[in-house]
């Protein structure tokens, strides 16, 4: 006997497919990090000068391991995304998660605290778990993008420091 999966989760499910949703919108384009750094300067923590360099640095070094990497590799997306969500579809081969990888390349590079750090970490493996909620990508994808941003983003800081 087979069984369907409903497209409308219901209950909790649900509303973790909507958190999921919102996290991948939030991570497209860098906003999120956006967000953290004009929050940074908005309140002290860091001038505007230092942000724009870090940002640019992690989101160009980002973008350009991503491209390189999607390319090189050219493993197909995921057929089965969910047809529920609202995240965007990018067009992209789906190896690595680019919005994982950026969202691992950042939080070593943008917060100046080790609080920070874990916080933005935390928000890191958010979107990872996000872009598998919404099928954007499978588990494999997702680990290679957290380990190539995490890589990246070390070295970034040590640089940056």
């Amino acid at each position: 006997m087979t069984t369907t999966e409903d497209p409308q989760p219901a209950g909790p499910r649900r509303r973790a497919h909507q958190l999921a949703d919102v996290v991948s919108i939030a991570s497209d384009f860098g906003v999120l990090w956006i967000a953290v750094s004009l929050g940074q300067v908005l309140v002290g923590r860091a001038s505007l000068a230092a942000v724009v360099r870090r940002l640019g640095a992690a989101g160009i070094t980002s973008l350009v391991l991503t491209r390189l990497l999607k390319h090189v590799f050219a493993v197909p997306r995921r057929a089965a995304a969910a047809t529920t969500t609202l995240a965007r579809m990018p067009s992209s081969s789906g190896f690595p998660s680019g919005h994982t990888l950026a969202a691992f390349a950042s939080p070593v590079v943008l917060p100046r605290t080790r609080r920070g750090r874990v916080l933005a970490l935390t928000v890191a493996s958010l979107v990872g778990w996000a872009r598998v909620e919404v099928g954007h990508h499978g588990a494999a994808d997702v680990v290679a993008g957290a380990v190539v941003g995490s890589t990246a983003g070390a070295a970034l800081a040590a640089v940056l420091r």
